[in-house]
């Protein structure tokens, strides 16, 4: 008869209590206390409805996590208003300098940024630049290339925007060390409504119009210095919300140019598609910089103001049924 050992080529490990699961994923052991067989394996994510925001809009900026987050800015019309989020209730603090929407935001609540967008009348293209310190905001040194409908992402500090549209979609990149815009490599394919999430030194941006009505489902990696080809999407898009890691993201909410709450998830290299959203919309702000993520406001058959939240993929513990 064949035994683990001999099919796996090591044995059941014997612990007193269960391990941290996310750290054992697909690994099998033996909690000597329950005298049960347990295996670690991840979940499905789901999204579930959040507080609503006390502004129904969309194009907002976004910063922070799911249980830290703000949200700014907006269109429908345009606003300078400016929300936190505990986790539970959206708050309102004090506004933006300059309204606008549909420009590149990044960052956590305590420490935010905002640069570029279209600001009044619709649709003048903005250069302003503000930092939230997690009280107010204060204006910084314009973009070097003023732009709308671009993307961002990073940190206050040390953050990078993507591409957009002036009178004509750009490819320019620019990166912000928390004083100064620098103008960086381009992407390779210019687009605008791009889905952004990373850092810095590992980051991405999927999707985006390359020009109307062309679609792209192109995904670019920038590790600092230049842009390289990902993934491309299941389902060429444009104006999603973008959140997590180079390698743990998630682009949702989207127009193909169908309305649509499909959600996809990132590895690094492949995306997969995963549960949709309850409520489909594009131009919601994407916000978080792990597994879990939020989707806030965005445009549907009307603008909302509904809040989704992205459980990430749970791993959990299962006992193992012996017979």
């Amino acid at each position: 008869m064949a035994t683990y050992k001999g099919i796996q080529g090591y044995s059941v490990q014997k612990l007193a209590s269960d391990p941290t699961v996310a750290d054992v994923v697909g690994q099998l052991w033996y909690n000597s206390t329950t005298g049960k067989f347990k295996v670690a394996v991840t979940g499905a994510g789901a999204w579930a409805a959040g507080a609503t925001t006390n502004e129904t809009k969309y194009g907002r900026g976004g910063a922070g996590t799911q249980t830290a987050a703000l949200a700014f800015g907006g269109h429908d019309p345009q606003t300078v208003n400016t929300e936190s989020y505990d986790g539970t209730t959206w708050t309102e603090v004090n506004n933006l300098g300059t309204a606008r929407y549909a420009g590149g935001s990044c960052g956590t609540q305590t420490a935010a940024l905002f640069a570029a967008g279209t600001t009044t009348p619709q649709p003048t293209v903005s250069s302003a630049s503000e930092e939230w310190d997690g009280t107010s905001w204060t204006e910084g040194n314009d973009v070097n290339t003023g732009r709308r409908q671009t993307g961002a992402f990073g940190i206050q500090t040390a953050a990078v925007l993507g591409s957009g549209y002036t009178t004509a979609v750009v490819g320019n990149v620019e990166e912000y060390n928390g004083t100064c815009w620098s103008e960086e490599t381009d992407v390779s394919t210019p687009r605008r409504n791009i889905g952004p999430f990373g850092i810095l030194t590992a980051g991405a941006i999927a999707g985006g119009r390359t020009a109307a009505p062309a679609v792209t489902g192109a995904t670019e990696e920038y590790d600092g210095t230049s842009w390289a080809a990902g993934g491309s999407l299941n389902t060429a898009s444009y104006s999603a919300g973008g959140a997590g890691t180079q390698t743990d993201g998630l682009v949702f909410g989207r127009n193909t140019p169908t309305v649509t709450g499909l959600t996809e998830a990132y590895d690094g290299s492949t995306w997969t598609e995963v549960a949709a959203m309850g409520t489909a919309r594009y131009f919601a702000a994407g916000i978080g910089t792990g597994p879990a993520a939020l989707a806030v406001d965005g445009q549907g058959t009307v603008t909302t103001n509904l809040v989704e939240e992205w459980s990430g993929s749970p791993v959990t513990a299962k006992t193992v049924t012996v017979s």
